[in-house]
């Protein structure tokens, strides 16, 4: 139950706020990258947008699947921060780095050969192209793209959330004269976008190992001393964590990316528009996501103090602000969705199609919200095989099948075409998120268990 104190309340908001806030900022810029992709590609024209679209909507399901392990990094080290066991943060961020260059290398291979994909879509040739030509540069960012996560992950779990900030900062700046100069200057359109995000992953990659290397939040648990091997034990903790967390957002991805192979068949302005609205639906997801991040680091770092009590307001404390965040998102989209999508295009046939579709993401802000914000206190409590089978049963069984269904359906009653992929959409991400809210009640009953104890520290 959650009761009201405004001292306790104030407490965990300010704790909320310096973890969550520079994560905030860190989602928003590395977002705000590929939206600056989308939007200086859709000036290029709109088939460069529904190109590079259709290369993330490829792309990003194999970089949750493969470099998304290393998200699992910041729940463990949380943890050990939390119980103050420095010399276990030390080793195991060294032994994570061995993780993440093989992980990274996996990532490059799959990128390498993603085009085979194109071999079962019935996709314009053009757009094909510019998305195959994405797709083969862009997989040269691989390997640093996944050695910055470990470095972030280990970053966040001892609770140096503003440095990520800035260096995703720094990146997004430097992103956009090199977008221009690829897209414009040497006219290569939306494969310009690949080039960009390909050297300032490695730009960025090198300025976080010279910061972990000299800056002084650094020194009190420095990573770096004495050669250490590849450690299969560490990469299996690592690994057990970190794969159903990858494979559980590459469930919900594939959804996201089903859906836009599946409106590809509808033509060019429908994709173009889907893309639109998922783009702008995901930059707004980026604070209940902060949240639910932030979440997980409060979470782990308490149960690692075994401060259990405490552990519990934060996960109930999560869910109240991830609702209020959840609706101010939903009056946004509501007011202002006409607005925002003339940032990206100013073709009519692909407004009028977006802002439909945007009508329909305003439904699932709730939700979608809500079950974020249990998935990262879940993490903190180091939970991640649940939640990957309720995306499996959420996505897989209920939302593509239902969506499909509707899409290709003649019926003058239903949804069809995008609208009734997207129905199929809302209706997955409801059942995630009751799914995943119960689970974390289940665990937060285990908790309890430990107050009674008499283990807990307040």
């Amino acid at each position: 139950m959650f009761t009201f104190n405004l001292i306790k309340f104030s407490k965990e908001y300010g704790k909320f706020i310096k973890i969550g806030l520079p994560i905030l900022g860190s989602q928003l810029v590395m977002y705000g990258m590929t939206t600056v992709d989308y939007i200086m590609a859709g000036y290029y024209s709109s088939d460069d947008l529904a190109g590079v679209g259709l290369a993330a909507a490829i792309y990003s399901p194999i970089y949750f699947l493969t470099a998304g392990a290393m998200f699992a990094i910041a729940p463990i080290i949380a943890q050990h921060f939390g119980a103050k066991e420095f010399e276990q943060i030390k080793i195991k961020t060294r032994k994570f780095l061995w993780t993440g260059l093989f992980v990274g290398f996996i990532f490059y291979l799959v990128l390498s050969n993603a085009g085979i994909v194109f071999h079962f879509l019935d996709t314009e040739e053009k757009i094909r192209s510019i998305s195959l030509g994405y797709l083969s540069i862009v997989a040269f960012a691989a390997i640093p793209i996944t050695l910055f996560q470990v470095f972030r992950g280990y970053s966040e779990g001892i609770t140096q959330t503003r440095i990520v900030f800035v260096l995703g900062l720094l990146g997004f700046l430097i992103n956009i004269p090199l977008n221009y100069y690829f897209i414009f200057e040497l006219d290569l359109g939306g494969v310009g976008c690949a080039y960009a995000t390909a050297i300032v992953s490695w730009l960025g990659l090198i300025a976080f190992w010279l910061l972990t290397l000299f800056l002084k939040q650094y020194k009190t648990i420095r990573i770096y001393g004495n050669f250490i091997w590849p450690d299969f034990k560490s990469s299996f903790e690592l690994l057990k964590l970190g794969i159903p967390i990858s494979f559980g957002i590459f469930v919900e991805l594939s959804m996201f990316s089903g859906a836009a192979l599946v409106i590809s068949f509808f033509g060019a302005n429908s994709l173009a528009a889907h893309t639109i609205a998922i783009n702008l639906v995901g930059l707004l997801f980026m604070l209940p996501l902060s949240l639910g991040l932030a979440s997980a680091i409060r979470v782990g770092n308490l149960i690692g103090e075994k401060n259990y009590s405490q552990a519990n307001y934060a996960s109930n404390f999560s869910l109240r602000f991830s609702l209020i965040v959840a609706i101010t998102n939903f009056i946004l989209i509501i007011s202002m969705g006409s607005l925002l999508i003339s940032i990206y295009t100013s073709d009519p046939n692909v407004s009028v199609i977006a802002l439909t579709l945007l009508a329909y993401a305003a439904i699932f802000q709730v939700p979608d919200a809500i079950g974020y914000s249990a998935i990262g206190s879940l993490r903190g409590h180091k939970d991640t095989f649940g939640p990957m089978i309720n995306f499996i049963i959420s996505y897989w069984f209920i939302a593509i099948p239902i969506g499909v269904y509707l899409s290709f359906s003649d019926s003058t009653f239903l949804p069809t075409e995008a609208e009734g992929m997207w129905t199929g959409m809302i209706i997955g991400i409801v059942v995630s998120a009751i799914l995943n809210t119960l689970r974390l009640k289940n665990r937060k009953k285990d908790l309890k268990r430990f107050f009674k104890s008499g283990t807990n520290q307040i």
